[in-house]
């Protein structure tokens, strides 16, 4: 046979197997999907390229996502694991029907999608067991997520661990299933394939963190509160700003400190109609010597809208000394905006590593659903300075890390009262 008919009849067959088969079906929308992307663009030459490749080459052929779904969004997600782009999220689309009352959830326990939702094949008491021993600096060990369900993490691979439920208080999460899986690619960095703790779809965090015995990007939209996995369940979160904490606030919290917080640079109407009153009322009140600049859970925004109070601080700062607080929440136009003010004289941050998602950015939210239906990505189409890539996965290190153990505008305090 000679090679072009034979190259042809091999193209004509994956075709007719792509139209046939959902999973090929969406393997290839989703690689088509990616390579629009600014971080593909970037990062996918040479030999990534030949890398990526052999990779799409291998997932063509796989067959363990005819296993179970798990297997089929794992094959998927291993497209975007080789690209630093943590703005990009990709997630199987839940059914929420199943979720809006008691009776449907005791209804979705029976079905046959939950039956064969992804279960550990072993002895739990002995799991548990083992796992109770582990030093609370290992990645191993029992997590909690809140009071309502535990689940012991092991490693199951060289570069991967299984996160199995051992207790549960909630009906959608049974004993033995798999709620976590782990793939390491740097120490304490992980790639992690969630199932989301309400409603159990699979969801892909591309940066995982474990540090002070938690994984720090286990928060879920939509889930119980705030919490994420950790080996200890703290009395009072100091970390984190309260989910209703106002977006923007100045207060005087000492004779010569003030506290400025701003949880947003949105550029949405309603928080840049908010954003400029409160930017217009404060205009000539920063008048102490001391500064507490909250970025805690700053979710970042708009260039436009960080600018504004660059502007501010900068003024500021001709006369006064900032702190800033950050931490694993402070990210995208957030950590942008910290590095400018970190050029800044009389500039000094305080806190935890942000969360490092500030190479790339989405204008416009796009999303996507792949042909099968069950699966969505959000899309980037933005690029940010290629030297921001430094800091995609790892973070912006504070000058001066505070400890989770008391409130950390109190340790602000105490830090100020000591220069």
């Amino acid at each position: 046979m000679k090679p072009l008919l034979a190259l042809t009849i091999i193209f004509l067959t994956l075709g007719l197997q792509a139209q046939t088969n959902p999973y090929l079906t969406d393997l290839s929308a989703l690689k088509a999907i990616l390579q629009k992307t600014p971080s593909y663009k970037s990062q996918i030459k040479g030999k990534q390229l030949a890398l990526y490749k052999g990779l799409y080459d291998r997932l063509l052929t796989d067959t363990s996502s005819k296993v179970n779904s798990y297997n089929y969004f794992y094959n998927l997600a291993q497209l975007i694991f080789p690209l630093k782009d943590n703005h990009l999220a990709f997630y199987q689309i839940p059914d929420v029907e199943n979720f809006k009352d008691q009776e449907r959830i005791e209804q979705f326990i029976t079905t046959k999608e939950f039956q064969d939702y992804p279960k550990y094949v072993g002895n739990l008491d002995s799991l548990k067991s083992a796992l109770a021993a582990k030093s609370l600096d290992s990645i191993e060990g029992i997590y909690h997520y809140g009071l309502f369900y535990s689940v012991g993490l092991f490693k199951s691979s060289n570069k991967e661990y299984t996160g199995v439920v051992l207790e549960s208080g909630v009906p959608v999460w049974q004993k033995g299933q798999v709620a976590i899986h782990l793939y390491e690619y740097a120490p304490n960095l992980f790639k992690a394939i969630y199932g989301h703790p309400r409603s159990k779809h699979f969801m892909l965090q591309p940066v995982e963190k474990y540090q002070n015995q938690a994984l720090l990007n286990s928060y879920f939209y939509n889930s119980y509160g705030q919490n994420i996995y950790a080996k200890q369940l703290p009395q009072v979160d100091w970390v984190n700003l309260p989910k209703n904490a106002p977006k923007f606030e100045l207060r005087q919290i000492a004779d010569n400190i003030q506290y400025l917080a701003v949880k947003t640079f949105q550029a949405d109407r309603s928080n840049a109609e908010k954003s400029a009153a409160f930017l217009d009322s404060i205009k000539n009140s920063l008048t102490a010597a001391n500064l507490i600049l909250d970025l805690r859970n700053n979710e970042g925004g708009a260039k436009k809208m960080a600018s504004k109070y660059i502007q501010l601080i900068r003024e500021y700062t001709q006369k006064g000394h900032v702190f800033i607080l950050i931490n694993n929440g402070t990210l995208s136009q957030a950590e942008i905006l910290t590095l400018r003010l970190k050029k800044l004289k009389n500039i000094r941050t305080l806190g935890q590593t942000t969360k490092g998602m500030l190479s790339y950015g989405s204008n416009y939210g796009k999303r996507e659903k792949l042909p099968s239906q069950h699966f969505e990505i959000y899309v980037t189409d933005m690029k940010n300075p290629a030297r921001l890539l430094n800091y995609e996965d790892i973070g912006i290190n504070p000058d001066i890390f505070l400890n989770e153990d008391s409130n950390w505008i109190e340790q602000a305090i105490k830090i100020i009262r000591k220069l």
